[in-house]
């Protein structure tokens, strides 16, 4: 009797699932399933990467977003948008809202930035941008624009471009930006200049396939241009500007100015190293 007693406790005191466990249960599962084949799609991606040299796609997105009529017409005057099929600009034009939406703008020394000037800068990132899946920067929300030069407390200089990665800031000159939006500073660029640096900054800190892509490419590139006849070579031509070679963050910097400033150039002189640029950013818009 008390056997038979015992046995009816402990059938009751065992827990019954409840709707609320089931339905945890489910999330649960969905939830590592979703990872497991996140992983492993993003494990297949890196093979693909590896013999294609590029991501499997680039666009994808649930909706896009328009610009306001008089934002649209600074894109309409840029000559790259322009250049693009239909398709392709409503990406641009997406990727341009987005930007703006994630990015602060600030006017130093009396400096208002108007939209011409928020446009501009905009216009720029998205173009860097324009071949990566991952093209919001972690490491950049804010920029800065000051008239002219401005004295950097950071590096303690009088400087006419920045990037900050602590503050996530990338500080210009709208004067000097200008003048390589304008393409008055003899091939010399500053934004695309600044940009890449945060690019790069962002490439090292993150690991999404975009990242992957530019860091192991750069790597390839910095093996490449460890041949003393190669970098003998480059020095010879004159192409990069002697600020290229103080270091390898300058280095790439300013040959990516090369690249979106004179592509022919630097195609027709030095193939190999024209192809690792288009591989790092993917932009492969010039080969259209």
């Amino acid at each position: 009797m008390n056997l038979y007693i015992v046995s009816l406790l402990l059938v009751e005191e065992e827990p019954s699932n409840t709707l609320l466990q089931n339905i945890l249960g489910v999330f649960v599962t969905v939830g590592i399933v979703s990872i497991c084949i996140y992983y492993v799609l993003r494990y297949l991606e890196s093979i693909y990467v590896k013999y294609n040299k590029k991501p499997y796609f680039i666009h994808l997105y649930f909706t896009l977003k328009k610009l306001p009529l008089h934002l649209q017409a600074f894109l309409d005057a840029n000559d790259f948008y322009a250049s693009l099929d239909k398709k392709r600009k409503r990406y641009f034009a997406h990727r341009t809202v987005r930007f703006l939406e994630n990015t602060r703008f600030v006017g130093r020394e009396g400096l208002v930035v108007d939209d011409f000037m928020r446009m501009q800068v905009t216009i720029m990132v998205t173009q860097l941008t324009f071949g990566m899946r991952h093209y919001l920067l972690e490491y950049l929300n804010t920029i800065v624009l000051y008239p002219t030069s401005f004295y950097s407390i950071l590096n303690k200089t009088e400087n006419i471009g920045e990037f900050n990665p602590i503050s996530k800031a990338l500080a210009l000159s709208w004067k000097d930006f200008q003048k390589g939006n304008l393409h008055l500073d003899k091939g010399k660029s500053l934004g695309v200049h600044e940009i890449t640096h945060a690019i790069h900054y962002n490439s090292i800190k993150n690991n999404n396939i975009s990242c992957e892509i530019f860091y192991d490419t750069f790597l390839l590139l910095e093996k490449y241009l460890g041949a003393e006849e190669i970098r003998k070579k480059i020095v010879e031509s004159k192409i990069l500007r002697d600020y290229a070679y103080t270091d390898k963050f300058e280095f790439i910097a300013v040959l990516v100015e090369v690249f979106m400033e004179s592509p022919k150039e630097l195609k027709k002189q030095f193939p190999e190293i024209y192809y690792y640029v288009v591989q790092m950013f993917n932009f492969r818009y010039f080969e259209d």
